[in-house]
């Protein structure tokens, strides 16, 4: 008798529901097939439903009938698609591609997101080229990182300081007014300024070590 041979998206989801029993996070499951799977891995939107769905008593690893979603518009053409609107505007908006692909606002994030890794500098659409994907390429080792940590981020333990003592007393007439004073800010600052707070990660990282993980940077 003939094995059937899993497709991509069920092995992964065996996988998936292997770590969940493990108790694993989801945001390090989303990392963990990187490697094996590269470009086929499922978003990190599918892995977090699935692992809501096994955290819930779910045993399937297939599809119910009644789990089957309609035909889905992020196919390649949209994804090439769009990715060539962007080239040719960089500042089209997400509003604007939907309305040129024919498909959903949604569908248009996640194609950014997930499948064109692109995202948003200054108004204009930028690739994001330290993909996960890329990142396993280099060889890298990925780390996962605790989901809130200020003593080891330098946008909290470096960044943030510096940036409310320089617009502390400063009054702003709407979100959009602070935005702009902060990207401002950003901009102004030379590059040192930005290695000088990578650089104090080593001592960070120590002092988490030695104190066992207590360690929080006053």
């Amino acid at each position: 008798m003939s094995k059937q041979k899993l497709s991509r998206s069920v092995e992964q989801r065996i996988v998936i529901k292997f770590l969940v029993g493990e108790n694993v996070r989801s945001t390090e499951i989303h990392h963990r097939p990187q490697q094996q799977y590269g470009e086929e891995c499922l978003s990190r939107t599918r892995v977090f439903e699935w692992c809501k769905c096994f955290r819930e008593g779910r045993e399937l690893v297939e599809n119910e009938p009644h789990d089957r979603r309609p035909q889905t518009s992020i196919t390649k053409p949209n994804i090439d698609r769009a990715d060539a609107l962007l080239r040719e505007n960089k500042r089209t908006t997400i509003k604007e591609l939907g309305a040129m692909l024919s498909i959903s606002v949604g569908s248009v994030e996640d194609i950014m997101k997930y499948h064109l890794h692109y995202h948003k500098v200054n108004a204009q659409w930028v690739p994001r080229t330290l993909t996960d994907v890329n990142k396993m390429k280099l060889k890298w080792n990925l780390l996962t990182h605790p989901p809130y940590s200020p003593d080891l981020a330098p946008s909290d333990f470096y960044l943030s300081g510096r940036l409310k003592s320089d617009l502390q007393g400063m009054q702003f007439v709407d979100d959009n007014a602070v935005i702009h004073n902060v990207r401002e800010w950003i901009r102004r600052q030379p590059q040192n300024f930005f290695e000088k707070g990578i650089r104090m990660l080593p001592e960070c990282w120590k002092k988490c070590v030695d104190s066992r993980g207590e360690y929080v940077e006053d």
